[in-house]
């Protein structure tokens, strides 16, 4: 994991320095948030598909540049799926290093609090990827790579590009909310010998999120 985050040090050194337009910037702020999410994914066979309960959880920078909010981030996200397979329930889990980069506009509501949206890009770096079958009080977890060999198979991709909204409230220095995380790149691929097959299967996220700001 660790191996990852020399490419987390230069996104967040280039935003905290990068100027937008003449606007007075404030102070950044930080913070951590977590969450718990419904994780699937979308595109080829996946009518059989349900729901992964998963979760969040990571660091952020923000940087008041008028009103609008520059708010990139590194995140251990877990992704994947849930299917029933033989009498067994199967999990498939996609753990990521993602770094986003959120830009967020807000509204206030009443004297205490405010509304708060935002989108923006994220890329995520694959860190594992596991089946984790259950059965009958058995359960049993294979690696992602254990279904492809020389002949071919199962094949995952390193990356994974998506795009973030989040829509929430905030309290003072906590805030709760929605992240929508919908990829845009593929996670699967397959291979017959030496030729590989593209397949359209993209990753789907929502995740209920809590924030506190330092």
């Amino acid at each position: 994991m660790f191996r990852h985050l020399r490419y987390a040090a230069p996104v967040l050194g280039i935003l905290a320095v990068a100027p937008l337009g003449r606007v007075h910037a404030q102070a950044p702020q930080f913070g951590l948030t977590a969450g718990v999410s419904l994780a699937t994914l979308t595109g080829d066979v996946t009518d059989d598909l349900e729901n992964n309960t998963t979760f969040l959880v990571g660091g952020f920078a923000a940087f008041q540049r008028g009103g609008l909010t520059i708010e990139p981030g590194v995140f251990f996200t877990r992704k994947g799926t849930k299917f029933s397979e033989s009498g067994a329930e199967v999990k498939n889990n996609i753990d990521y290093l993602q770094i986003p980069v959120l830009f967020k506009l807000g509204a206030p509501i009443g004297n205490a609090s405010r509304a708060y949206f935002g989108v923006g890009p994220a890329i995520g770096f694959q860190l594992g990827c596991t089946f984790v079958g259950s059965a009958v009080g058995v359960s049993a977890s294979v690696d992602c790579e254990d279904f492809n060999d020389a002949d071919g198979g199962l094949t995952t991709k390193s990356t994974e590009f998506s795009g973030i909204g989040v829509a929430g409230i905030e309290f003072g220095k906590f805030a709760i909310g929605l992240r929508a995380d919908l990829g845009l790149t593929n996670i699967y691929g397959a291979a017959v010998g030496n030729v590989d097959f593209e397949s359209d299967l993209k990753t789907r996220t929502l995740s209920l999120v809590g924030s506190v700001k330092f």
